[in-house]
């Protein structure tokens, strides 16, 4: 990651609301009201965002966007693999319910997220992110449903703290990213994730 955590915490916050005060986004994003006016200040010399009336307010929602998905990628996060024998969309299903019966948090994202949201690729393995203070009980609870670590899986879990699941979209009991959370990690992907990035960022609003 080229960029701070606080820095990427503040991102993901601007890009999921609309209009905040600094008070207000250092409370949302669990981030020292000293160091928000720091970084604050450097993405508005930057022209990223400007101040109007004491709001925050993001100058050119793709340019930040695009900023952030250069500047990070989940393939630096830690991970879990599993495997298990269903096919994806199932998987999906069954991943949901397993999360929403033993209220354990999550949320989907590269394909297995596009195909709740907009759908392009349809996936082959269930990328999704949980807290990694759950990862214990999510280790139980999936070998329960016959889901096992593996070295080489079709089901990865990325390891992440509270602030990853800001904004996060629930649509028919499944949890899937934020979706500015989705384009960056798409495009840090590669490949085909790319692509699907850009598609995603028809829907995204004030893209």
């Amino acid at each position: 990651m080229l960029i701070s955590e606080s820095m990427q915490k503040i991102i993901r916050v601007l890009l999921n609301t609309k209009k905040l005060t600094l008070r207000k986004l250092s409370s949302e994003c669990g981030v020292s009201l000293g160091i928000s006016s720091k970084i604050i200040n450097q993405l508005e010399k930057t022209e990223y965002l400007v101040r109007k009336r004491g709001f925050l307010e993001v100058r050119n929602y793709r340019k930040l966007l695009n900023a952030w998905a250069y500047s990070s990628s989940i393939t630096d996060l830690k991970k879990l693999e599993f495997i298990g024998a269903e096919s994806p969309s199932y998987l999906i299903k069954k991943i949901s319910l397993i999360a929403n019966k033993n209220k354990l948090e999550h949320a989907f994202t590269l394909f297995a997220g596009t195909e709740i949201v907009c759908p392009y690729v349809t996936p082959s393995e269930v990328h999704f992110y949980i807290l990694e203070s759950e990862k214990k009980e999510w280790e139980n609870d999936l070998r329960k449903e016959r889901i096992f670590p593996a070295e080489k899986g079709n089901i990865i879990c990325f390891l992440a703290d509270k602030s990853y699941f800001y904004g996060k979209i629930v649509n028919r009991n499944i949890g899937v990213i934020s979706l500015p959370q989705l384009y960056v990690d798409l495009f840090s992907f590669g490949g085909r994730g790319e692509e699907a990035a850009a598609e995603l960022s028809k829907v995204i609003k004030n893209v």
